[in-house]
């Protein structure tokens, strides 16, 4: 039994590893095409445990005053509205689907459907905020 709990720990510490490996990778290439000028992209993360996962890049900065951001990425309806609610213009993106309909800021989601990872830009708040992504991303391109 304690031979399987060792198992299962270190199964569990690998997956969780590889997992946000995963994610800081993706998330580092979507904002980097995002912001293309910027060497240092500041992000405000409202999840302290999804912001820990982005926090170990060498681009990303996680900042916690959203005026400091150039970038809000929300995990729930409850953060999207605290972001709305401090009066702010700042470009949000999301990590799931239903929030693309939450706000006029929210301009994409990078979120999981039926086991397949889903990347979705909203065409018009992209036109909104000057944002040109590379030719790569417009299979992602959706009217809303």
């Amino acid at each position: 039994m304690k031979k399987f709990t060792i198992l299962l720990f270190v199964v569990f510490n690998f997956v969780f590893a590889f997992d946000a490996q995963t994610t800081l990778k993706v998330y580092t290439k979507i904002l980097t095409s995002i912001f293309p000028q910027q060497n240092t992209i500041k992000v405000y993360i409202p999840n302290k445990e999804f912001a820990k996962v982005l926090n170990s890049s060498d681009i990303i900065n996680v900042v916690d005053n959203i005026n400091e951001a150039s970038i809000a990425i929300v995990t729930t309806i409850k953060e999207l509205q605290e972001v709305k609610a401090k009066k702010t213009d700042k470009i949000v993106f999301a990590t799931k689907e239903g929030l693309l309909n939450e706000g006029a800021s929210v301009i994409g989601a990078f979120y999981w459907k039926k086991g397949r990872s889903q990347l979705v830009f909203i065409k018009s708040r992209l036109k909104k905020y000057h944002i040109k992504l590379p030719n790569v991303y417009d299979k992602f391109i959706i009217e809303l």
